[in-house]
């Protein structure tokens, strides 16, 4: 299985299962956050958790699809 969901795994052959890591969800959740930080002038901000979705991509090197 691949990490990324690189668009190469859809031609390996057997065509490569990977793990889609929300790379455009991670990317507005950085600027949004870069955003507030700028937003709060210095202030400090209680820390906290942010997690992104993330999907596993069956393809053929997981066996039969369902």
């Amino acid at each position: 299985i691949g990490f990324d969901n690189v668009e190469e795994a859809r031609f390996a052959v057997p065509s490569l299962s990977s793990v889609d890591t929300g790379r455009d969800e991670i990317a507005s959740m950085a600027v949004r956050l870069l955003i507030e930080r700028i937003s709060a002038k210095g202030q400090p901000r209680a820390p906290r958790t942010v997690k992104p979705e993330f999907a596993v991509v069956e393809r053929e090197s997981t066996g039969p699809l369902r």
